[in-house]
């Protein structure tokens, strides 16, 4: 009999199907379909029932399982009515862990990987594992996390029953350490690692996958007049587009004041943009204005400055070379000459990174890498610190000290020492040196305070300084609102901005455009100030007196400013 159905078995009456206690259904060899849930089975007695291609009923996975009313699975085999019934080898689908069965014979093989086989894009060393087809055993030795492939350097080993966590039917380990960016790992599981539930060893495998790695994208908006947000037109933006390109330097890069254009680091190769009036964009004996990126002779550049009209960079030999407008001699090639191709200034022991080179109009100031600072150019009000009012320097001269940190040069400056340490210098006719009075000081004074980060900005009238703590400190001229306090009152002692998690800051150089933006910890970029020209990124032309979020993005790392815009890094991963 292939099948029995049980609507051809009916009670007295013609009512639902209840076969009485006492009817025996016997000699089935096979059914292709036995009915348990429709069929009253406490009152069937079912007897030499081999084979069933279809058992309907439900095996649980917790408690007892059952196959309709009186049907049970126990040691003994299938249970229908107290009839035991033996002999099955072999199902498809079983349901349960499997943990009290014996003489399961399965082979393991592993079902799903993390992270899965040639994956380009793992950022963490957590969890890494392979979840199997059924219950594992922990066997003995090591598996290893190695470089590239099965015979590579081994990165870490991982102890099986001690750093190697087993649970049921999956395995995984976590590395101490995160792993190395764009670099291929293999997981390589030897045999003797593991054994399925009744202790045969496992073959073994290995698999590889690829760690991502972090680029850095570039961003700009507002003014451009002459083509220094890179889009390859003058139009004006005031929300964020990319400049084209990406792996900028973080930080190592700097943005154009008093005139529209741009310099940055990719790659060790420096490139440059937007107003080209002095040669400034080092392309040769040529005042072309460029609307997208120009790469400047040379692939060893560490870090780059810039300041209207000049601009220049570190190699990563150490040496420091210059190019544009040399009027008052901010070139420190002790000439006035203008050069539209690099030139170098004299020594091999200038600083690289963020903070360490600054420029404004016609002042230069620099770190080298003995603590010593230098400034050159002209010293308007003292701004260069060298005791000289209204001099001009066309070689760099030191300011006395061996501890110097960072700096930030302008008509007032501001330098940081190693020892937290906070100094001013210059122009004080709006307080920016912080020493509530207005007299000027042409050699430095110290601002109050022992936990200043090293991160400083200032523009013609206004300081800003990061504390260690993260605290936000700007004093200084504040008609625009560009202090970020809610006001317009200008400050000559250090007022804090709220807030507690500032790392960097960064604001326009001229009176023309006073702007100021801030990144926090958690990745957001802020603006303050004037907006005539969409700099702030709100898509709109309001000035703002209190910071602003600019977008909802948390991945911002850097950011610069010119009189009427902005450039700013976004952190990407690939």
């Amino acid at each position: 009999m292939s099948e029995l159905r049980v609507d051809s078995v009916k009670s007295k009456g013609g009512g639902a199907p209840n076969l009485p206690k006492g009817v025996t259904i016997s000699g089935i060899a096979t059914a292709a379909t036995l009915g348990a849930t429709t069929i009253d089975v406490s009152n069937v007695n079912v007897s030499g029932v081999v084979t069933s291609a279809t058992l309907n009923g439900e095996l649980l996975s917790t408690g007892t399982p059952t196959l309709g009313l009186g049907v049970t699975i126990n040691s003994s085999g299938l249970v229908i009515s107290g009839v035991a019934t033996a002999g099955i080898v072999s199902a498809t689908t079983l349901y349960g862990d499997a943990s009290n069965l014996s003489g399961i014979g399965a082979t393991v093989a592993p079902l799903f990987y993390n992270p899965d086989i040639s994956d380009r894009t793992v950022t963490v060393g957590t969890g890494i594992g392979i979840t199997f087809n059924s219950q594992i055993k922990a066997g003995s030795g090591n598996i290893n996390l190695r470089l590239v492939s099965i015979g590579g350097t081994i990165v870490e080993a991982f102890g099986v029953g001690s750093s190697v966590t087993i649970s049921e039917n999956r395995l995984s380990f976590d590395p101490a350490s995160d792993l190395d960016q764009n670099t291929i790992y293999c997981v390589d599981i030897p045999g003797t690692a593991l054994t399925n539930n009744d202790g045969t060893a496992y073959v073994g495998t290995a698999f590889t996958f690829q760690s991502s790695y972090t680029f850095n994208t570039l961003y700009g908006w507002g003014n451009n007049e002459y083509g220094g947000l890179g889009q390859n037109n003058r139009i004006e933006y005031s929300s964020p587009v990319q400049i084209p390109g990406n792996s900028w330097e973080i930080s190592n890069w700097s943005m154009g004041v008093g005139s529209d254009s741009v310099f940055a680091i990719k790659n060790n190769t420096l490139w440059a943009w937007g107003d080209n009036q002095k040669g400034q964009l080092g392309q040769g004996n040529d005042n072309v204005h460029q609307s997208s990126p120009v790469q400047i002779p040379g692939t060893t550049w560490s870090s780059c400055f810039n300041a209207g009209y000049t601009a220049g960079g570190v190699k990563s030999d150490g040496t420091m070379w210059g190019l544009g407008y040399n009027d008052d001699g901010e070139l420190g090639v002790n000439d006035r000459t203008q050069y539209s191709s690099p030139k170098q200034v004299p020594g091999t022991t200038w600083s690289t990174g963020d903070r360490k080179n600054s420029a404004q109009i016609g002042m230069r100031g620099s770190v080298k890498t003995d603590g010593t600072l230098w400034v050159w150019g002209q010293s308007w009000k003292g701004g260069l610190g060298t005791n000289c009012d209204d001099c001009k320097r066309s070689s760099p001269i030191q300011i006395p000290g061996t501890t110097w940190n960072t700096v930030a040069i302008g008509n007032h400056s501001l330098a940081t020492k190693t020892d937290g340490t906070l100094w001013a210098m210059g122009d004080n006719s709006s307080g920016t040196l912080g020493q509530n009075h207005t007299n000027d000081r042409s050699s430095p004074v110290q601002i109050p305070g022992t936990d200043w980060s090293g991160e400083i900005e200032v523009n013609a009238s206004v300081s800003f300084a990061i504390k260690t703590d993260g605290t936000f400190w700007a004093w200084g001229y504040n008609a625009n609102g560009q202090l970020g306090l809610n006001d317009t009152a200008s400050k000559s002692s250090p007022i804090q901005i709220p807030g507690t998690t500032w790392s960097k800051v960064a604001a326009t150089q001229g009176v023309s455009g006073p702007n100021t933006w801030a990144i926090k910890t958690d990745g957001t970029l802020w603006g303050m100030g004037w907006n005539s020209k969409g700099q702030l990124g709100q898509n709109s032309l309001a000035r703002i007196s209190s910071p602003i979020q600019i977008g909802s993005d948390t991945t911002w790392t850097n950011v610069k400013g010119c009189d009427f815009s902005c450039i700013a890094t976004k952190s990407e991963v690939g």
